[in-house]
């Protein structure tokens, strides 16, 4: 690959908000035939376990101000790997909370739709989608996987009550973008998402 073109910053990249606004989650063998080119997944069907398009993943809420993700390239032996870790603290400690915990710590391979804040220059700016743990290079082999899970209710009536979870991964690429269609059922927050 060779250098194609410049980058300009221009006003509206020096107004920019950072965190996230979402996240959605989703195992290995949930997602179907994605379609990928110049840095922009178009489409990342998730299908039950049946192969039908069925939703198979999952918003997981956090508390606001907690959420991001990071990308850190290393270059050895002629090959750059991108070390990619999404985090996020999930408030409160409880039962509810444990299952879904022991589920993240126990799957076999994790994609994450992740939705931020900054936004782009249109004149109805759209926030940005990434898709992280899938690549052109690696594709459904660069799944992330529970990293850590740190659970604390603390010592005093103030302390913080809950979760910081980390997932983590390697890719080939930085995250790809995501263009396609995030469906949820607004009227239950803890049923399946929809990815197109």
């Amino acid at each position: 690959m060779a250098i194609t073109a410049g980058h300009a910053v221009v006003c509206c990249d020096r107004n920019r908000r950072g965190g996230l606004k979402r996240i959605v989650l989703c195992e290995q063998d949930s997602v179907g035939t994605v379609l990928a080119s110049g840095g922009i997944i178009s489409a990342f069907p998730t299908v039950d376990s049946g192969g039908s398009a069925a939703a198979a993943a999952y918003e997981f809420q956090f508390d606001r101000g907690t959420a991001g993700f990071s990308a850190n390239a290393s270059r050895e032996n002629g090959s750059t790997i991108i070390t990619v870790e999404l985090e996020f603290y999930i408030p409160k400690v409880t039962a509810e909370i444990n299952n879904r915990l022991n589920e993240l710590a126990t799957s076999c391979g994790i994609f994450a739709m992740v939705e931020t804040y900054a936004d782009g220059c249109e004149a109805t700016p759209v926030t940005y989608k990434f898709i992280l743990g899938w690549d052109s290079i690696f594709e459904k082999t660069a799944y992330m996987e529970f990293a850590s899970g740190e659970q604390s209710t603390g010592v005093g009536l103030q302390d913080a009550n809950g979760t910081l979870v980390k997932l983590t991964g390697e890719q080939g690429e930085y995250p790809l973008e995501y263009s396609g269609t995030v469906t949820y059922d607004a009227s239950d927050v803890t049923a399946a998402v929809q990815l197109g």
